[in-house]
């Protein structure tokens, strides 16, 4: 029997990466979940959030970009990507930073050492270093000792309080603290990655993924602070790019 699809009357079933900080509180996603009666379940463990994704248990997503290449067979396809909170571009950056004392001038010189990530699926500080030293045919857990931090600036803190010796991280939060620049020292860096998306079922209502998006381009940007401020079109072409990098991953880059 046929899957029904979503109605203004079905209640909506949504997941999001808890780590991502939509902004809840804005009076149009307000009208929008009531509209739809969505429910949005957050996660911090991607693992589960994914597996949900891959039985269809829910009605759209907004994840890392990094997750939908574990998703490329499930019936899903993108509708916005969001924008960088502090540069504003439809494309995110990652840095590889260790403390500006540590004698290291690359990340070739930190074979062995402690490198902090968020999660195994965090585009910026676990596939951005599982690709920079894949390029030279390494392979992550290999190369460093490798484990979850805390998340965005917590890389950092934990950097500078020599828990680790190094994290990639995403630019924009980098220099949202300029103190960052200050005590800390960029090695490497990758550019051009592609931002969360959000992501909807294949046979989700045209009505309700024409409202979801509208809604969503509609979101202001110039929230203060915000890891991620508004949204643009869907950026499919930098995310194919980025599966064919995770792709040519020697290994599988993905721990969990």
């Amino acid at each position: 029997m046929p899957e029904t699809p979503a109605t203004q009357t079905r209640k909506l079933e949504a997941c999001f990466d808890a780590n991502l900080d939509f902004p809840f509180d804005s009076p149009a996603w307000g009208k929008f979940a009531s509209d739809t009666h969505c429910s949005v379940t957050s996660y911090t463990d991607l693992d589960i959030l994914t597996t949900g994704l891959r039985q269809r248990l829910f009605d759209f997503s907004y994840l890392p970009s990094s997750n939908c290449f574990f998703l490329r067979d499930a019936p899903y396809r993108g509708i916005v990507s969001a924008m960088t909170g502090l540069t504003k571009r439809a494309w995110q950056s990652s840095v590889f930073v260790v403390a500006k004392d540590n004698p290291a001038t690359t990340w070739q010189e930190l074979r062995g050492k402690r490198l902090g990530y968020i999660n195994t699926y965090c585009t910026t500080s676990y596939f951005s270093p599982s690709v920079l030293i894949g390029r030279e045919g390494f392979v992550l857990k290999d190369f460093f000792d490798a484990f979850p931090v805390k998340a965005w600036q917590g890389q950092i803190d934990a950097v500078l309080a020599g828990t680790i010796d190094a994290t990639m991280v995403y630019e924009d939060v980098w220099l949202a603290e300029p103190g960052n620049a200050q005590r800390t020292k960029i090695l490497a860096r990758l550019d051009d990655l592609p931002t969360p998306p959000f992501i909807v079922r294949n046979d989700l209502d045209e009505a309700i993924v024409t409202e979801l998006k509208q809604m969503l381009l509609g979101l202001p940007g110039g929230e203060k602070g915000a890891l991620y401020a508004g949204f643009t079109d869907y950026q499919d072409a930098r995310m194919q790019r980025w599966f064919a990098d995770l792709a040519a991953l020697p290994g599988l880059a993905h721990a969990a």
